[in-house]
């Protein structure tokens, strides 16, 4: 009998590419002020991985929605990019994008014909209605990108979810966060609203594909709705098994989870990453106070130098006072910086 383990091995890495692609996904991550702080679309901040614009750009143009709602704008690349592809795929479509702060948006996206901007919660009962009313008759996808604290993202899916047209996609953004491998202070974030969700039985089907790619912020959070018309996703041909993060994947759906699991010592080291962060907020944070503190010294210094400086018992009365100044605001800079020590041991 032919031994293909190596074989199999060789040919899906599937242990060594998690591996490797976490690690690569939380530097990316780790060094967004140069990667997901830095991106633009058409000079606009948009805050995705180039792995996922084109994971959604091959979704409008395969599903051909008439209408993509968006939750959270930020500075509005996001629905720029959207509704840019909308007009070369020839869709007659839009953009509605929901946010309750649209300051940081641009003036000429907002005059954009593709696009409407509405101010307002995705999950206020007058801005779903509105959405309700946009979605009728139209085919619809939603993407989730606003508030991602479990609950808000809890109440998007409740109320948006039924807006996406049999066979179009919900996408959840940002369910690498809470450890997935990304800020697990932030648990249990959309993933774990989104497990949540799903586990209650949805007329939805995880589409892991979409991460092939390797490098993404949404595990897991790709979504299409089942079509009882038996309507299949277009594109390519895809393969009948692939790798993605979180392990193998046949092409019947099955393979590991969306939520990376990982190890006790891995666990450990999240936890510690954690604390580590904690700490060095905290370290800044007294490094400022400090800061304000010998500014202030300094300020009381000079004020008492030039009153001093008309000299005679008022100025022998000034010296002693500024000294006691200077000594009380000593103490307080020593108990600081010890403070600042301690946190420092720590790390």
């Amino acid at each position: 009998m032919t031994d293909t383990s190596a074989t199999e091995t060789e040919t899906h890495p599937s242990a060594e590419a998690e591996r490797v692609v976490r690690e690569f996904t939380e530097l990316y991550h780790d060094l967004r002020d140069q990667t997901l702080g830095r991106t633009r679309w058409f000079g606009i901040s948009i805050v995705k991985t180039p792995m996922d614009l084109v994971a959604l750009q091959e979704i409008v143009a395969e599903t051909r929605p008439e209408l993509i709602v968006e939750t959270g704008v930020f500075a509005g690349g996001s629905a720029l990019f959207l509704a840019s592809l909308l007009g070369p795929l020839g869709i007659d479509g839009k953009v509605i994008a929901v946010d309750v702060d649209l300051s940081a948006v641009p003036p000429h996206i907002a005059k954009n014909p593709r696009i409407e901007l509405w101010e307002g919660g995705s999950t206020d009962p007058e801005i779903v209605a509105r959405l309700t009313r946009e979605a009728e008759g139209r085919r619809v996808m939603v993407d989730l990108d606003a508030d991602h604290r479990a609950e808000h993202v809890s109440e998007e899916l409740r109320l948006l979810a039924p807006l996406v047209t049999p066979g179009c996609y919900l996408v959840v953004e940002d369910t690498w966060l809470g450890g997935r491998p990304v800020r697990p202070d932030e648990a249990p974030g959309p993933a774990g609203a989104l497990e949540e969700w799903l586990a209650r039985g949805q007329p939805f089907e995880v589409d892991r594909w979409r991460e092939r790619l390797l490098l993404t912020g949404n595990p897991g959070g790709y979504l299409r709705r089942v079509d009882e018309a038996g309507g299949t996703p277009g594109g390519p041909p895809r393969l009948d098994d692939f790798v993605v993060p979180s392990g193998r994947v046949s092409s019947d759906g099955s393979g590991a989870p969306a939520r990376s699991t990982g190890d006790d010592d891995q666990s450990r080291r999240y936890a510690h990453e954690a604390e580590f962060d904690r700490l060095r907020a905290v370290n800044r944070e007294l490094k400022d106070e400090l800061r304000e503190r010998e500014r202030e010294l300094r300020d009381r210094e000079r004020t008492i130098d030039e009153l001093r400086a008309g000299g005679g018992s008022s100025g022998r009365a000034l010296g002693a006072a500024r000294q006691t100044v200077r000594s009380g605001a000593r103490r307080v800079l020593e108990k600081r910086r010890g403070r600042a020590r301690d946190d420092d041991a720590q790390r």
